[in-house]
């Protein structure tokens, strides 16, 4: 074989693998255009499932809260005004717990037990955070 003829043999042989690789890479666009496209059909029909399964349950909550709310509401508004108004009444002459005497104030010096009160709840307060953290101390030493 002269040198020629190995040339040609070359050249063939490249030829041959040049359209293998062409034809492959072909294949390969075409099954991945497909690929894509099924990936394509299946979003729609998730999106379109999606659409459908939510829409009564939308329309329905939305629509049926109102119709089931609306009748409720103006019951509800004048409980909630009556609530408003006996709270009002009850700020007013610092009767919270009712019974007649002052038992509540934001200002405790105008309360009967005046601030002995303020001054018992924050010593119950501090002792007992104390005592939380004594036993924190010999939990940990365990």
């Amino acid at each position: 074989m002269d040198d020629q003829q190995l040339t040609e043999a070359l050249e063939h042989i490249q030829e041959r693998l040049q359209l293998s690789v062409d034809a492959t890479i072909t294949k390969t666009q075409g099954i991945k255009a497909r690929v894509e496209k099924s990936q394509s059909l299946i979003e729609t029909i998730k999106d379109n499932i999606a659409y459908v399964v939510g829409l009564p349950a939308t329309l329905g909550g939305a629509f049926g809260f109102l119709w089931d709310s609306s009748g409720d509401e103006a019951a509800l508004t004048h409980k909630v005004t009556m609530l408003e108004e006996a709270v009002a009444g009850l700020k007013a002459e610092n009767d919270l717990l009712g019974g007649g005497t002052k038992n509540f104030a934001i200002d405790m010096s105008a309360v009967p037990s005046g601030s002995v009160t303020v001054i018992i709840v924050a010593s119950i307060i501090v002792v007992s955070v104390g005592l939380l953290a004594i036993y924190q101390r010999r939990r940990k030493k365990r």
